[in-house]
């Protein structure tokens, strides 16, 4: 009989062991595609309708739906990666809602786990809610989002962590904010003007850069300096300054607590990974 608490324990000790390969603390956010290309895989983006597909070959390859919600390209690589770690056979994961279901497959609850502890280590988590004086069983959406926004997973996808995996949230909260969809905070937060999406840096974030897409917004703390095109002013709200993407390429954000690289890549990009933010990439 399967044991389905054994594979998630296997997963997060391999995400655990995987930081540790590439030099990385269980804290800190990762940027999951820089950790897939320092295992030596390749990660492309392609026009076609599934979640991702990982190529056992010599070299590994990874490829992601381009068609698929920023945050949800991130968490799907990862679980790509983990596939490569646990040495699974070629893999093609189908196209599903943002909320992946639970499988009864062993070697696809491995990998959703490795993806899980990979993006948001149990200690880096619980570091963001305390730092804050916040606690997810009385998180409110916006918290919710900003954390999710420092450690590059949807909305939904930290909600699902929080209270299936890591058990920090009962139910009954989890049901109550999962009635938020992100288009409902963004109208809260930034009115009727349209985004494609939002990310929140606050000033407790330890993300070192974040993604962007053309068409997304991002609040950063008001006063922050900014150097570089591709950010465009859009409003203030409280506490934050809001920033359009409005172009593919890299800006330098800088608080007295943080600096962080924000880099915009075209909406549904297509190429190599690590060219999706470049400016002039020779594919």
């Amino acid at each position: 009989m399967m044991d389905r608490r054994r594979l998630i324990l296997d997963g997060a000790r391999a995400a655990s062991d995987a930081r540790d390969q590439v030099g990385l603390d269980l804290i800190d956010p990762v940027d999951v595609y820089a950790l897939a290309e320092a295992m030596g895989i390749r990660v492309r983006f392609l026009p076609v309708s599934m979640e991702g597909f990982y190529r056992k070959a010599i070299p590994p390859r990874i490829m992601l739906s381009a068609l698929r919600p920023l945050a949800r390209k991130a968490f799907t690589c990862a679980h790509e990666v983990g596939h490569h770690w646990f040495g699974h056979g070629s893999t093609i994961d189908e196209l599903k809602s943002d909320e992946r279901q639970d499988s009864d497959i062993p070697e696809e609850i491995l990998a959703n786990a490795f993806a899980a502890f990979i993006l948001m280590p149990s200690i880096g988590v619980r570091r963001a809610f305390n730092s804050r004086g916040w606690k997810p069983a009385t998180a409110n959406p916006i918290q919710i989002l900003t954390i999710a926004s420092e450690f590059g997973v949807g909305y939904e996808t930290l909600l699902t962590h929080l209270s299936v995996t890591l058990n920090d949230m009962p139910r009954d909260v989890r049901v109550e904010l999962g009635k938020w969809a992100p288009q409902r905070i963004r109208k809260k937060l930034l009115g009727d003007g349209e985004a494609d999406g939002l990310v929140i840096l606050d000033d407790h974030q330890r993300c070192a850069s974040v993604d962007l897409e053309e068409g997304y917004a991002l609040a950063v703390p008001t006063g922050a300096t900014l150097t570089g095109d591709v950010l465009t002013p859009r409003q203030s709200i409280d506490g934050f300054d809001v920033y359009d993407a409005v172009g593919r390429g890299r800006a330098t954000v800088t608080t007295p607590r943080w600096q962080v690289e924000a880099r915009v890549a075209p909406t549904r990009f297509i190429g190599p990974a690590n060219y999706r933010f470049l400016e002039d990439p020779d594919d």
